[in-house]
This record gives C-alpha cells, structure tokens and sequence, in this order.
C-alpha cells in the first residue's frame, strides 16, 4: 500500500467561517487529490464550522469547485471557505 505525500496548502476564512474558526487564515496537510466531500468535512471538524457546514461554498485559488469533482492539490494552492453572506 502506497502512502500519499501531504502537500500544504492556505485555507481562507471569510465572514462567519472566519469568527467560527477563530481565525482568517491557517495551513493545512492534505493529499494530492481529495473529494469535495472529503475536503469539507476536514474543514469543518478542524474549525468548528459544522453549524455552517451545510452552507459553505469550498474555492481553490478563488475558483469555487464543484462538489461532485474531486479536487487536484498542488503546492502553493489556497482553499477559500466561504460562508452563506447576507447584504442588504
């Protein structure tokens, strides 16, 4: 069984992921490629984001990525977890 190399990409927090979390930017080891699904569960566990979960939208490099693709990590890769926002 083959182990696959972690790769450190920025997670980006905005709005109400950003009070959650308690923070605006942080690292993160994760593999080469990984599911939407995967990666948001990461997230959320890691960062007190699961009252949020069902609303966060996940962008790589300020793409926002599909949630039935898996996402391709590369080095030097930010991901933006980018909450529901309200404007009036």
């Amino acid at each position: 069984m083959e182990i696959e190399p972690c790769i450190t990409v920025k997670l980006l927090f905005f709005a109400r992921s950003k009070e959650l979390a308690g923070t605006r930017e942080s690292t993160i080891q994760l593999p080469p490629k990984i599911s939407y699904g995967q990666l948001l569960n990461i997230i959320t566990k890691n960062y007190n984001l699961e009252q949020i979960k069902d609303n966060i939208l996940l962008a790589k490099n300020e793409e926002v990525c599909e949630e039935s693709c898996d996402i391709e990590i590369k080095e030097k890769d930010s991901i933006a977890v980018i909450p529901p926002l309200s404007g009036g």
